[in-house]
């Protein structure tokens, strides 16, 4: 498993583009890879009818990840009521679970509503619905209270009405500034946007999975405290500034340091030489895989956890803002980076271009991005269940991490 999220690891970008559906993404993926081609530009997720609407970057990221989509005049409604219906397929999708014709024109058995992938989901993981046998229900609008009781149920714990408002609110994961039940208003329906801006809640704390909701309703007792102060609610995509240090890669324990620009017989002199080469052209050394430019200048470096990571006591390897690999977990992250880089299913990444005054100014993979070669990638893996790091990637350019 992990084997495989290395290799991941080591073509990130490339696993986003392919990730959108879009024709945009498939073209730049194949004229990348013509030798003849020195920048292209990225257009990003572009989306109609939201230019100014507040939901717009939540939206982008919806569609990247496949978790939401528009209807079939392009336009994604982020201010209609969501039903019962539309939530569990953009809350299915989000976790990873691959509906069966979950779309109006799927091929799937065309003769099969939608909804029908849906419930019957729902039902494998126990998870409490109205329209599982009234499809009218279905499409009705679905309450916070339900939606409440849904998300409680993928945690692997069963409560319902104000008891699964209690386990959210003391989990953080209510994406509300309420303190009891009451304030909650679970009553209340929720729109597109709010329904995807909470499900981006649950990635940003780690939470993005889903169980089975036990049978038996789990007990009270195991319900969290109610604090007197309003849960804190993770800024949909918060920035933090980053220098040039940010780039570099600190080894404590021998006291040294991979820096950008650094050549490749500096870093022999360090290291000791490389044991070869990997099958993406980086130079491979005990701690860290290293890449480097036609001028033998360091433009990009990756370390992982390796099975005998055990037996170098003394040895961690980390950011200049302190995301030690193998100790950090996702929380650590945002709160150095900010939350702007979670996509959810364990990637975290963030863009930058080096402004003309040497500061860095975040950039939105969502958007237009006229060349890829002035844009600069840091990229986290973090492991499924413990939502530790365990992967660490640096690249000069985007065009590079291809």
């Amino acid at each position: 498993m992990k084997s495989l999220k290395r290799m991941a690891a080591c073509s990130i970008l490339t696993a986003l583009l392919l990730g959108s559906t879009t024709v945009t993404a498939e073209s730049v993926i194949q004229e990348l890879y013509s030798e003849e081609l020195t920048a292209r530009t990225w257009e990003g997720i572009p989306i109609k009818h939201m230019d100014q609407h507040w939901a717009k970057r939540l939206f982008q990221w919806g569609i990247s990840s496949n978790i939401i989509n528009g209807y079939t005049n392009t336009n994604l409604k982020p201010d209609q009521v969501i039903t019962e219906a539309e939530f569990l397929k953009m809350f299915y999708r989000a976790v990873g679970l691959a509906i069966p014709n979950a779309s109006a024109n799927s091929a799937y058995r065309p003769s099969e509503n939608w909804t029908e992938g849906l419930y019957r989901t729902a039902k494998l993981y126990n998870h409490p619905t109205i329209g599982a046998n009234n499809f009218a229900l279905r499409m009705k609008p679905i309450t916070k209270l339900r939606v409440a009781e849904i998300i409680s149920g993928s945690q692997g714990v069963h409560y319902t009405g104000q008891y699964a408002v209690t386990y959210l609110i003391g989990q953080g994961l209510a994406n509300s500034k309420a303190t009891s039940p009451q304030q909650f208003d679970g009553e209340s329906t929720l729109t597109r946007a709010e329904a995807l801006q909470w499900i981006r809640q649950l990635a940003l704390h780690g939470k993005l999975t889903i169980e089975q909701r036990p049978k038996i309703p789990t007990d009270l007792g195991l319900l969290p405290e109610m604090a007197n102060t309003p849960p804190e609610v993770i800024p949909d995509f918060s920035t933090e500034p980053v220098t040039d240090e940010d780039f570099n890669l600190v080894i404590q324990g021998n006291n040294s340091e991979l820096r950008f620009g650094d050549s490749k017989k500096s870093i022999d002199a360090q290291f000791g030489n490389s044991s070869g080469k990997s099958i993406f052209d980086d130079d491979m050394y005990p701690l860290f895989n290293a890449h480097f430019n036609q001028n033998g200048e360091l433009d990009g470096w990756k370390t992982y956890l390796y099975e005998e990571d055990s037996i170098r006591p003394g040895v961690s390897r980390l950011t200049k803002k302190g995301i030690v690999l193998g100790e950090s977990t996702i929380t650590d992250v945002i709160s150095r980076y900010g939350s702007s880089g979670v996509r959810g299913n364990g990637i975290i990444d963030y863009h930058y271009k080096k402004m003309n005054d040497g500061t860095y100014q975040d950039i939105s993979i969502y958007d237009r991005i006229s060349n890829m070669e002035d844009v600069c990638m840091i990229a986290f893996l973090v492991d499924d269940k413990t939502q530790v790091v365990y992967d660490i990637i640096v690249k000069s350019s985007l065009k590079d991490a291809f």
